[in-house]
């Protein structure tokens, strides 16, 4: 790299260090300031943050190895996820903005109480950050290691250690303030350079239809074609479309954030309001999957043609995943090359701040204050947190060294935490769910991924993701029947707070024994209309989505009924808004 692109890159992070600082008072009021910024995130600001966070630099790399391997629809992988996403976004991001957690482990107490909601709490809170945390933290560093490895060309433990050290001073003195404002500006710098690399690379390729003829129609298809063996075939279900199927009908539920995930979570409770906080998670959605997609997926396609699988490029690459910041370094020309890593350096930095943010307020409010050290000052706090955020650094810059993938990674705590999806959800929705199913699922999932993983890697990684749910299911469902119910003055108070609607008949009952049910209480939209937005949300997110996809590829007629399609649905959220919302947000 040139000294005017090390000089643009330079600059980009003084800038962002001084956004930082210009926040750190304000940070470090308390560790509410710290942790969710005093609660008071307008929708745009805290649903942008949502999009940089899972905005990384990990995230092209991971889109072009996909393509590479299997072409544009093995993107269901993560866009199926806008299914799980929309219905956090329409049942769950105003409960959760309700119940006033500072982590979304805390919910655990606050929903089952008791003894074993304590434990469970503290449980997960380490479960969740020193293990799932910092494996997502790790892939995230890989792939900053990749990259630096490709524009410097220095050893790899050298760029994980820059990395990581960039990430945690900047976390220290930031606190959720400087994370979240930062994360606008780092989400726009790196959408950009993610669009001037697809025109750069569409040019050098021979123009975008030169790449789809390259590319050959199962490489662009958005949906994998049913085996000629027919659609029961075994062929089917191991295959392609067999995943696809999986992926659309089950992995969007079956995942460890199925319930919004600890990240989009946070912010959710840290929105003004509820209405805010569902603003924030459509808004999110529609960045995640419409905005961001098709830039990546320009690149993977022109890479076909730019470095052919076959032979795989001039310098005997062997890792697809390397393959972005190549075409980065090749293709863009002096200046623009700076801006387009410093937009990298800046999606590194908007995920690991808020992944050392997030899991650090998981060690120092759910264990440490909670269990270790309950009573002190919030100064005390504040410093647990820092230390927090090295130990977790330390765990990751080691798993990171040793990662070899980040797409593995990826499925890897996609399928790890597939059997605990269901019960996330369902604990919002029925009052019999208890601490025992948590732990049950919890269990269940990690024996059973953990199994399959070390001594059936063959299997393809959809199947794994349906074994793990079934088996899950099988040991939950009964150890909820078996184990008793949270206590009744538990129930009523978490229904009193969140309102959840669902099956909670027999809490109202109770209040209304004890004429307790008050105005706020008793109102319930009906569960039908809450459906009937997730169904417009959906059609207007990935009707956008791929009518963008379909335009880009020349399909125009297609683009158009996709772009009806998402407008009807815009129509749908915007009539389900008007009436949620009239009644039910908070004054």
């Amino acid at each position: 790299m040139s000294t005017i692109d090390i000089s643009i890159i330079g600059i980009y992070l003084l800038i962002v260090f001084a956004l930082g600082l210009a926040f750190t008072r304000r940070a470090h009021l308390n560790t509410d300031s710290y942790f969710l910024s005093g609660r008071n995130l307008p929708w745009w600001i805290a649903g942008t943050s949502m999009v940089a966070t899972s905005f990384s630099c990990d995230t092209p790399l991971y889109v072009t190895k996909l393509i590479r391997s299997g072409g544009v629809s093995l993107n269901w992988q993560w866009w199926s996820f806008a299914i799980g996403g929309l219905f956090g976004a329409f049942f769950l991001a105003r409960l959760w903005r309700r119940a006033k957690v500072v982590t979304d482990v805390e919910l655990t107490d606050l929903r089952y109480g008791g003894k074993a909601g304590r434990v469970l709490r503290v449980v997960r809170a380490a479960w969740l950050s020193l293990f799932i945390n910092t494996i997502a933290m790790s892939w995230v560093v890989l792939a900053m290691a990749k990259i630096t490895g490709v524009v410097w060309g220095g050893p790899k433990w050298i760029g994980v250690l820059a990395a990581s050290l960039l990430a945690v001073v900047y976390s220290f003195f930031a606190g959720f303030w400087g994370v979240v404002i930062t994360d606008v500006a780092q989400f726009i710098i790196a959408l950009i350079g993610a669009v001037i690399l697809a025109i750069f690379a569409v040019n050098a390729a021979g123009g975008i239809e030169h790449i789809l003829e390259i590319a050959g129609p199962e490489k662009i298809a958005m949906i994998p074609k049913i085996p000629e063996s027919g659609f029961f075939s075994m062929e089917t279900l191991t295959g392609a479309f067999g995943g696809f199927m999986i992926y659309l009908s089950i992995q969007w539920w079956a995942n460890l954030n199925s319930d919004g995930g600890g990240k989009v979570i946070q912010r959710m409770s840290a929105a003004k309001n509820e209405m805010h906080a569902f603003g924030a998670t459509l808004w999110y959605n529609i960045a995640h999957f419409a905005l961001r997609t098709w830039p990546w997926v320009i690149v993977a396609l022109a890479s076909l043609v730019l470095m052919p699988e076959t032979p795989f490029g001039s310098n005997g690459i062997s890792d697809h995943e390397l393959v972005y910041p190549l075409l980065i370094i090749q293709l863009l020309p002096v200046g623009l090359k700076g801006l387009m890593v410093a937009g990298l350096v800046g999606a590194f930095m908007s995920t690991i701040d808020t992944q050392l943010n997030w899991g650090s307020s998981y060690l120092t409010h759910d264990i440490y204050r909670g269990w270790i050290a309950p009573g002190k000052s919030e100064k005390h706090y504040l410093i647990a947190a820092k230390v927090a955020m090295v130990l977790l650094l330390g765990v990751t810059s080691v798993m990171a060294y040793y990662i070899q993938s980040v797409t593995e990674a990826f499925k890897f705590i996609i399928a790890f935490g597939a059997g605990t999806g269901p019960v996330y959800i369902l604990r919002w929705f029925w009052w019999r769910i208890s601490a025992w199913t948590e732990i049950a699922a919890m269990a269940a999932s990690s024996i059973i991924s953990s199994t399959l993983y070390l001594f059936f890697p063959e299997i393809p990684f959809p199947i794994k993701v349906l074994l793990i749910t079934v088996g899950s299911a099988v040991v939950f469902i009964p150890v909820t029947i078996l184990t008793p119910a949270p206590a009744m003055k538990t129930l009523v108070e978490f229904y009193k707070r969140t309102r959840p609607p669902g099956a909670w008949k027999n809490v109202r009952n109770y209040l209304e024994k004890l004429d307790q049910l008050t105005g706020a209480e008793d109102y319930q939209s009906p569960f039908a209309f809450d459906i009937l937005g997730w169904i417009g949300g959906i059609a207007m997110t990935l009707g956008s989505t791929f009518a963008i996809g379909y335009f880009v590829f020349g399909e125009i007629g297609t683009g158009i009924i996709l772009s009806v399609i998402a407008l009807i649905g815009t129509y749908v959220v915007f009539i389900w808004m008007r009436k949620r919302f009239y009644k039910d947000v908070e004054k």
